[in-house]
């Protein structure tokens, strides 16, 4: 079975294709580009590694955010358009938990994406023998209210892990929390590779959707939303 997963949730748009388990190609190209533009060139880049055509393609995986509004409909909408062209399945996958899957960290993991505006995205999962699994929603937030709500919940900071692919961007605000006492990962900000890998997890578990149902992850209503309810 070929997997073609993709990330666009940030600006470091990644593509990743799978046999299997075994991962064929990996292709996070290091560009201004816009991701309209870049996401195209990997997809053909990654395919052309395995000789292979886009019919060949039996699943897509992808993440569907939190992340950028822009960059992740950039990525849903190539995936929609390819799954329903070529009538093949899609496994969505939130970039939370392709950040944990990403960890090498287990136990209580805490996964902390920028989510811009000073406010971070975050969530609480438990990691155990590879497969994480979601304890509560997905937020968006500033970083000392998340922790807070953490705290309330009755989180212990020395037994949770903090995993970022921004961990320096967040290290000052964490000396002044009770979570400073956390353990702290470092991520690649490169998705795509623990987005097949949640992918073919979820697949095995009959967790695809048709194109037609594939849908974003926003947590944080879009700007035009917003102004939309305000009125």
């Amino acid at each position: 079975m070929w997997l073609l997963a993709i990330d666009t949730s940030s600006k470091d748009a990644s593509v990743a294709l799978v046999r299997d388990t075994r991962m064929v190609a990996l292709v996070a190209p290091r560009t201004e580009e816009q991701h309209s533009i870049a996401l195209f060139r990997s997809i053909n880049r990654a395919l052309a590694e395995a000789g292979l055509g886009l019919a060949d393609v039996d699943v897509y995986g992808v993440a569907n955010g939190p992340g950028a509004f822009t960059a992740l409909r950039v990525g849903l909408t190539v995936v929609k358009g390819l799954a329903e062209m070529h009538d093949k399945p899609v496994v969505p996958v939130s970039v939370l938990e392709a950040v944990c899957e990403s960890a090498e960290a287990d136990g209580l993991l805490v996964p902390v994406v920028d989510a811009y505006r000073g406010q971070i995205f975050g969530a609480l999962y438990e990691k155990t023998n590879g497969e994480s699994i979601r304890r509560g929603q997905e937020r968006v937030l500033a970083l000392e209210e998340f922790l807070a709500i953490l705290d309330a919940d009755g989180v212990q900071p020395a037994q949770c892990t903090l995993v970022s692919p921004h961990m320096p961007r967040w290290a000052p605000r964490l000396e002044s929390s009770r979570f400073a006492a956390s353990r702290r990962e470092a991520i690649s900000p490169v998705l795509a590779d623990a987005v097949a890998r949640r992918a073919l997890a979820k697949f095995a578990r009959g967790e695809a959707v048709d194109a037609l149902h594939l849908e974003a992850n926003y947590v944080r209503r879009s700007d035009a939303e917003l102004l939309w309810k305000a009125k």
